[in-house]
């Protein structure tokens, strides 16, 4: 059940989506979370049937911010609608704050509506004692279908109550769905702001409620605008559903409640209305993902609720011998504390990404305003060292020169460290296109041709040919291991490097070998982190970031690197390129993971 924190002036609430089987409430859900997670930083937890129903429940937490002075925190869940998942129905609706009871509104199901109903309004006496303290909302569904039943029809047999609004709906598309949540969020968290007292004046619960539906469409409207940024089938599939677009219907303010309810949709065409609600039949209930595993109902547990009193203050006691219901309880009891675990931990993740992001952008704005001094001292030593301000004796010549030094490896620095902190937390966008590689490769060696003149090195790239990547980001790829190929040079050796490519099929193999120092094996596993060095390094000046910039740039072409070294004969870079490049979804978070070794 949703509290409230006074202490901490926080708002925890509870919303369940109530309704027949396959009728569209998972869809709802889906659609929220699309709305208020378009890059699925957040997931929405389900568990479904072979038939993409709900076996147990999914759980979307949803934090709003701060309305009104109060942290506002949603628990989104819906229940399974099959009949046979009575006693798992009433445990996800106990504690709740509010509902929406999704209909589906096909005339052949209006049986299986009432029956729902009437189950939800039992099942709220039971927990509650009354089916009239609660903010429920009506949500008629599926309105682009032929043959569903007129709104007036289903205000008839649906309104029990005088207070009750109704939205239609098509969930699949998002018309009305989040008209429908807002519309009971508002609900909610006025209620229960009056039910605890702790917003001074009178109309201070409605005030706070207006300031939710405010921020809600807030949030839409950013959606609505970002929508675009992650295709929906790039999100993860398994075990979490994946929400649908957000509608380019989407309002963007709500109106008064008879406007919303009667504002009609445009219909979907009626092949693909038909397909898209197809009820097909289960084939024994398995559990996706776990074939040959049956679902247990309350019919096989045979467990009767029909007319049992159930305190719900506490999980049921069953009897001696009822070893099978006490597996069910303990079951469901188990997975609703585990996602409202989820829901907490989850909070704390964004708590921690938002830190993280203030320490990026603070550490990107000062390797900036460094970028600007450091630019001006470079010049002012070149100028000294081209004796444009007079001829310098020899050892000032040379004091100069060792400082010009400096400069170009502490600029060196600062670009890889601003370079490395966009990877990690922004993300680089990847422009992809016809790339001349020979050529690109041509042009990091001219502008390592001093280097390359000072050490006596040699760099052989012949016949590269063309491939399809991000020039810019390439160059900085090539940049980082033909650099390093020079400073890691064996004592005495002069560094010979070649750049070569071989065919992979659907990929583009391209190497880097050279006859440097080579990188011991125990540290191979930990080179491509950020500030991290082989062991065999000291004395030579390095930012420990080139490895970590080449490995993420490659990752965003949709590739990876491969190492082999030999301590004292050389390393072998070898960039596995796709010849289709695309660039996956950028994750703070797995990259967080990635250097925490998790």
């Amino acid at each position: 059940m949703g509290f409230i924190n006074v202490a901490e002036r926080t708002i925890h609430a509870k919303l369940v989506y109530y309704g027949v089987g396959v009728g569209g409430k998972t869809t709802s859900l889906q659609q929220v979370h699309g709305i208020f997670c378009p890059r699925n930083e957040v997931k929405l937890v389900s568990i479904n049937t072979e038939e993409d129903s709900t076996l147990l429940f999914d759980f979307l937490p949803i934090n709003l911010g701060n309305v009104g002075g109060y942290k506002i925190r949603i628990q989104g869940y819906t229940v399974p609608g099959q009949p046979k998942y009575r006693q798992m129905r009433r445990y996800v609706l106990q504690g709740a704050d509010a509902v929406v009871f999704v209909v589906d509104s096909q005339r052949s199901r209006l049986q299986e509506n009432l029956e729902s109903l009437q189950s939800m309004r039992d099942n709220l006496r039971a927990t509650l004692g009354s089916d009239e303290a609660i903010p429920i909302v009506l949500q008629y569904n599926k309105r682009d279908l032929p043959a569903v039943l007129g709104e007036d029809e289903l205000d008839q047999q649906f309104r029990f109550r005088p207070d009750l609004a109704a939205f239609p709906s098509v969930a699949t598309e998002g018309h009305g769905v989040f008209e429908a949540f807002v519309h009971a969020a508002a609900l909610m968290v006025e209620s229960k702001v009056a039910q605890y007292g702790i917003a001074a004046g009178q109309d201070a619960s409605a005030a706070i409620a207006e300031g939710v539906r405010t921020k809600l469409w807030q949030i839409a409207d950013a959606a609505r605008r970002a929508r675009t940024v992650v295709p929906a089938e790039q999100l993860p599939q398994e075990r979490f559903a994946v929400p649908e677009p957000l509608p380019d219907g989407l309002r963007l303010a709500l109106s008064d409640e008879s406007a919303v309810r009667r504002q009609p949709h445009q219909a979907a065409g009626d092949d693909d209305g038909d397909l898209r609600y197809e009820l097909r039949e289960s084939a024994g209930g398995a559990a996706a993902g776990l074939p040959g595993e049956q679902v247990l109902s309350d019919d096989d547990l045979e467990v009767d609720l029909g007319s049992a009193a159930i305190d719900f203050t506490a999980p049921p006691q069953p009897s001696d011998g009822d070893g099978d219901g006490r597996l069910l309880d303990q079951t469901v009891q188990s997975n609703l504390e585990l996602a409202q675990r989820y829901g907490a931990l989850d909070e704390q993740r964004l708590l921690l990404e938002r830190k993280v992001q203030n320490l990026v952008e603070a550490t990107q704005q000062t390797v900036h305003d460094l970028n600007k001094p450091l630019s001006a001292l470079r010049l002012l030593l070149s100028t000294l060292d081209k004796g444009y301000l007079g001829e310098l004796a020899g050892p000032v010549r040379q004091a100069v020169q060792n400082g010009l030094l400096a400069a170009q490896q502490m600029d060196r620095m600062v670009h890889d460290l601003l370079d490395s902190s966009r990877l990690d937390h922004d993300g680089m966008q990847m422009q992809f296109a016809d790339t001349d590689l020979q050529a690109l490769v041509a042009g990091v060696v001219r502008t390592l041709q001093p280097e390359l003149d000072q050490c006596g090195g040699r760099i052989e790239c012949a016949g590269l040919g063309r491939v399809c990547a991000d020039g810019w980001a390439l160059t900085k790829v090539f940049l980082n291991l033909l650099g390093n190929a020079i400073a890691y040079a064996r004592p005495g050796v002069a560094p010979e490097v070649r750049v070569s490519v071989e065919d992979g099929g659907d990929e583009w193999r391209i190497a880097v070998a050279d006859n440097g120092i080579g990188v011991p094996e125990a540290d191979l596993p930990r080179l491509f982190r950020r500030f991290e060095r082989g062991s065999n390094t000291a004395g030579v000046s390095g930012t420990g970031l080139g490895l970590h910039i080449v490995k993420e740039i490659v990752q965003g072409h949709g590739g990876w690197v491969a190492l082999q070294s030999v301590v004292g004969v050389g390393s072998t870079f070898v960039l596995h390129l796709p010849k289709q490049p695309v660039q996956p979804e950028h994750s703070p978070v797995s990259e967080a993971a990635a250097r925490a070794d998790l």
